[in-house]
Protein backbone atom coordinates (compact mmCIF):
# COMPACT_ATOMS: atom_id res chain seq x y z
CA UNK A 1 0.00 0.00 0.00
CA UNK A 2 1.58 3.12 -0.83
CA UNK A 3 1.05 6.71 0.68
CA UNK A 4 -1.01 8.56 -2.19
CA UNK A 5 -3.83 5.61 -1.81
CA UNK A 6 -3.62 5.77 1.63
CA UNK A 7 -4.97 9.42 1.58
CA UNK A 8 -6.90 8.63 -1.72
CA UNK A 9 -8.68 6.16 0.37
CA UNK A 10 -8.73 8.57 3.67
CA UNK A 11 -10.10 11.27 1.43
CA UNK A 12 -13.30 9.17 0.20
CA UNK A 13 -14.49 8.09 3.54
CA UNK A 14 -13.37 11.08 6.02
CA UNK A 15 -16.46 12.45 8.10
CA UNK A 16 -16.84 16.27 7.13
CA UNK A 17 -16.52 17.92 10.96
CA UNK A 18 -14.29 20.46 12.33
CA UNK A 19 -13.29 19.46 15.72
CA UNK A 20 -14.04 22.02 18.34
CA UNK A 21 -11.96 22.75 21.60
CA UNK A 22 -13.83 21.84 24.63
CA UNK A 23 -13.68 21.64 28.33
CA UNK A 24 -12.11 18.88 30.24
CA UNK A 25 -8.57 17.04 29.43
CA UNK A 26 -8.96 17.89 25.44
CA UNK A 27 -5.53 16.52 23.84
CA UNK A 28 -4.33 15.56 20.07
CA UNK A 29 -1.88 13.72 18.32
CA UNK A 30 -0.07 13.41 15.49
CA UNK A 31 -0.70 10.34 13.39
CA UNK A 32 2.05 10.93 11.23
CA UNK A 33 2.15 9.36 7.47
CA UNK A 34 5.56 9.05 5.37
CA UNK A 35 6.95 6.23 2.56
CA UNK A 36 9.63 4.09 4.37
CA UNK A 37 11.20 1.84 0.91
CA UNK A 38 8.02 2.79 -0.71
CA UNK A 39 5.37 1.58 1.49
CA UNK A 40 3.12 3.62 3.96
CA UNK A 41 4.73 3.69 6.89
CA UNK A 42 2.84 5.11 10.36
CA UNK A 43 5.67 7.02 12.79
CA UNK A 44 5.13 6.11 16.77
CA UNK A 45 7.36 6.85 19.73
CA UNK A 46 8.47 5.31 22.57
CA UNK A 47 7.67 7.13 26.08
CA UNK A 48 10.48 7.06 28.29
CA UNK A 49 10.87 4.93 31.33
CA UNK A 50 11.37 7.71 33.89
CA UNK A 51 7.89 9.52 32.94
CA UNK A 52 5.55 9.02 35.91
CA UNK A 53 2.33 8.98 33.68
CA UNK A 54 2.49 5.97 31.14
CA UNK A 55 6.17 5.36 31.40
CA UNK A 56 7.83 3.08 28.27
CA UNK A 57 4.59 3.05 26.71
CA UNK A 58 4.07 2.87 22.60
CA UNK A 59 1.69 5.94 21.33
CA UNK A 60 1.95 8.93 19.04
CA UNK A 61 3.78 12.38 19.61
CA UNK A 62 0.90 14.70 20.92
CA UNK A 63 -0.04 16.11 24.77
CA UNK A 64 -2.62 18.10 26.42
CA UNK A 65 -4.62 21.01 24.70
CA UNK A 66 -3.08 24.30 26.13
CA UNK A 67 -5.16 27.58 26.02
CA UNK A 68 -2.55 29.42 23.38
CA UNK A 69 -3.58 25.98 20.89
CA UNK A 70 -6.13 27.76 18.36
CA UNK A 71 -7.25 24.53 17.05
CA UNK A 72 -6.19 20.71 17.74
CA UNK A 73 -3.80 20.71 15.04
CA UNK A 74 -2.04 23.38 16.09
CA UNK A 75 -1.70 21.29 19.88
CA UNK A 76 -0.58 18.23 17.57
CA UNK A 77 1.99 20.13 15.61
CA UNK A 78 3.59 22.17 18.93
CA UNK A 79 3.94 18.44 21.28
CA UNK A 80 5.35 16.63 18.32
CA UNK A 81 7.62 19.31 17.74
CA UNK A 82 8.27 19.81 21.59
CA UNK A 83 8.65 15.74 21.74
CA UNK A 84 11.03 14.55 18.90
CA UNK A 85 11.85 18.16 17.32
CA UNK A 86 9.69 17.72 14.07
CA UNK A 87 9.47 20.59 12.04
CA UNK A 88 5.56 21.46 11.74
CA UNK A 89 6.47 23.01 7.95
CA UNK A 90 7.81 19.53 7.34
CA UNK A 91 4.13 18.22 7.94
CA UNK A 92 1.25 18.53 6.31
CA UNK A 93 -2.16 17.62 7.88
CA UNK A 94 -4.91 15.67 5.78
CA UNK A 95 -7.61 15.91 8.50
CA UNK A 96 -8.69 14.44 11.82
CA UNK A 97 -9.84 10.78 13.08
CA UNK A 98 -12.98 10.03 15.16
CA UNK A 99 -12.56 11.46 18.92
CA UNK A 100 -11.46 8.65 21.17
CA UNK A 101 -12.08 8.84 25.12
CA UNK A 102 -9.96 7.03 27.16
CA UNK A 103 -10.68 5.38 30.51
CA UNK A 104 -8.87 8.07 32.36
CA UNK A 105 -11.03 10.55 30.73
CA UNK A 106 -8.94 12.35 28.49
CA UNK A 107 -10.74 13.58 25.06
CA UNK A 108 -7.81 12.64 22.13
CA UNK A 109 -8.40 14.13 18.70
CA UNK A 110 -5.95 12.10 16.16
CA UNK A 111 -4.53 14.68 13.97
CA UNK A 112 -3.63 12.69 10.96
CA UNK A 113 -1.11 13.78 8.24
CA UNK A 114 1.47 13.22 6.15
CA UNK A 115 5.11 14.00 6.52
CA UNK A 116 7.55 15.60 3.77
CA UNK A 117 10.45 13.13 2.46
CA UNK A 118 12.89 15.24 3.78
CA UNK A 119 11.53 15.06 7.39
CA UNK A 120 13.65 14.74 10.50
CA UNK A 121 13.02 14.13 13.63
CA UNK A 122 15.37 13.11 17.02
CA UNK A 123 15.21 11.96 20.16
CA UNK A 124 16.33 15.14 22.57
CA UNK A 125 13.24 15.17 25.10
CA UNK A 126 12.74 13.56 28.27
CA UNK A 127 9.46 12.14 27.61
CA UNK A 128 10.32 10.08 24.24
CA UNK A 129 12.86 6.97 24.22
CA UNK A 130 12.46 5.72 20.74
CA UNK A 131 11.09 7.44 17.19
CA UNK A 132 10.02 3.91 15.16
CA UNK A 133 7.53 3.56 12.29
CA UNK A 134 6.05 0.18 11.18
CA UNK A 135 3.97 -0.63 7.90
CA UNK A 136 0.44 0.21 7.66
CA UNK A 137 0.39 -3.17 5.88
CA UNK A 138 1.93 -4.64 9.33
CA UNK A 139 -0.77 -2.81 10.94
CA UNK A 140 -3.65 -3.52 8.64
CA UNK A 141 -2.84 -7.63 9.48
CA UNK A 142 -5.52 -9.04 11.62
CA UNK A 143 -2.82 -12.19 12.98
CA UNK A 144 -0.84 -9.46 13.97
CA UNK A 145 -2.92 -8.66 16.70
CA UNK A 146 -3.29 -10.63 19.42
CA UNK A 147 -5.55 -11.02 22.54
CA UNK A 148 -3.84 -9.43 25.92
CA UNK A 149 -5.90 -9.97 28.81
CA UNK A 150 -5.35 -8.10 31.98
CA UNK A 151 -6.88 -6.60 35.04
CA UNK A 152 -8.32 -3.44 35.17
CA UNK A 153 -9.68 -1.25 38.64
CA UNK A 154 -10.52 -5.18 39.46
CA UNK A 155 -12.36 -6.26 36.71
CA UNK A 156 -10.95 -8.35 33.92
CA UNK A 157 -10.06 -6.99 30.81
CA UNK A 158 -9.02 -8.40 27.34
CA UNK A 159 -7.84 -5.77 24.61
CA UNK A 160 -5.53 -6.53 21.09
CA UNK A 161 -2.10 -5.93 21.07
CA UNK A 162 0.84 -5.37 18.13
CA UNK A 163 4.15 -6.67 19.72
CA UNK A 164 6.75 -4.85 17.92
CA UNK A 165 10.65 -4.44 18.44
CA UNK A 166 9.99 -1.63 21.06
CA UNK A 167 6.97 -3.30 23.32
CA UNK A 168 3.66 -3.70 23.17
CA UNK A 169 1.29 -1.68 20.94
CA UNK A 170 -2.37 -1.50 22.73
CA UNK A 171 -4.89 1.09 24.45
CA UNK A 172 -5.92 4.20 22.92
CA UNK A 173 -2.99 4.12 20.26
CA UNK A 174 -3.97 0.41 19.22
CA UNK A 175 -7.91 2.12 18.83
CA UNK A 176 -6.80 5.30 17.00
CA UNK A 177 -4.67 2.25 14.57
CA UNK A 178 -7.98 0.65 13.90
CA UNK A 179 -9.99 3.63 12.94
CA UNK A 180 -7.26 4.36 11.16
CA UNK A 181 -7.64 1.18 8.93
CA UNK A 182 -11.34 1.13 8.95
CA UNK A 183 -10.74 4.45 6.86
CA UNK A 184 -8.03 3.07 4.40
CA UNK A 185 -7.50 -0.57 4.27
Amino acid sequence: MNLQHVISRYSLSAASHSPVLGQGQESAVLVPLLEVDGEASVLFCKRSAQLRSHPSQLCFPGGKVEQKDHSVITTALRETQEEIALDPQQVNPVGVLPLHTTLTGFRITPVLAVLDRNASWETHSDEVEHVFTLPLSLLAQQRAWQPVQTRLRGKAVTFNGLMTEYGLLWGATAKIIQQLLIRVA
